[in-house]
């Protein structure tokens, strides 16, 4: 019977002056058997699904703003000030295909380095045994000034 993973997620900067590590969420992995590949598409995924929730989130956010027990002139200084508008166009979506693809170039070109349990992964497509607690770290790394 195969164990479930939760994957603890984090993200850390390397060479700013500040040394900075926030958490960047959890994965449940059905497998404890998991390729880099797939960890980052299924994080890219969870980002993109917040942020198309949280745009709409806006948007419905802002069509509610505005009461309309006040009636305004066309063309009166209230009018001009604030319009009445529809609803609020909302952003496209991102495509998480698109951008799980942009990150794996990401980590080809060694923007980032992947840390798991501790171990760095060099390639994507690399089984990676995973704890029933796990930790990913996402290594984002500055390029030095003049370098």
């Amino acid at each position: 019977m195969a164990m479930t993973a939760i994957l603890k997620l984090f993200d850390e900067h390397f060479g700013s002056s500040v040394p900075e590590r926030r958490a960047g969420g959890e994965l449940r992995l059905a497998s404890q058997q998991v390729t880099p590949r797939e960890i980052i598409a299924r994080r890219v995924e969870g980002e993109i699904d917040n942020i198309n929730a949280e745009h709409e989130a806006q948007a419905q956010a802002f069509s509610q703003t505005r009461s309309f027990l006040v009636r305004t002139e066309p063309g009166s200084a209230e009018d001009a000030l604030n319009p009445v508008r529809g609803p609020r166009r909302l952003r496209p979506k991102l495509d998480p295909v698109a951008e799980t693809a942009r990150a794996v170039e990401a980590f080809e070109r060694r923007s980032f380095i992947m840390l798991v349990d501790d171990r760095q992964i060099d390639g994507l497509d690399q089984h990676v045994g995973l704890m029933p607690q796990s930790e990913v770290i996402f290594l984002y790394l500055t390029p030095l000034k003049g370098g």
